[in-house]
């Protein structure tokens, strides 16, 4: 179990990791990889303590940031990757993998400030 300071070293750690994926131009697969540990370590230490009722659903409902995430591919867009000449998919795909790891780690990272402003409430 972490103590208050740890958790908000933790806390602290998490925001500055947050603010480097949100201030690069990609995502770096080890940066994406060392804020989704600390990231876990935090929601099971917050889920332990029992804040908020709210808060605990969040963070029960939060899973981890699927790593190797690839964005669905339907077939209109298939159709047009093919006249394409695979152009399309090439282009999409990273476009979307990005945003969805950019938009995983900025909801975290509000659901995180919400608990430490919990902490320092109570």
């Amino acid at each position: 179990m972490m103590s208050i300071e740890e958790l908000q070293k933790a806390f602290l750690d998490l925001d500055f990791q947050a603010n480097r994926i949100a201030k690069l131009k990609s995502v770096d697969p080890e940066h994406l990889h060392r804020y989704n540990q600390r990231s876990e370590e935090v929601r099971k230490q917050l889920l332990q303590m029992q804040l908020n009722d709210s808060l605990n659903e969040s963070l029960q409902a939060l899973e981890p940031i699927d790593e190797n995430f690839q964005a669905a591919f339907s077939l209109g867009r298939k159709v047009f990757n093919v006249f394409s000449f695979g152009l399309h998919k090439k282009r999409y795909l990273p476009k979307k993998q990005e945003a969805y790891f950019r938009k995983e780690v900025a909801e975290r990272s509000r659901l995180y400030q919400y608990a430490k402003g919990q902490l320092t409430i109570d």
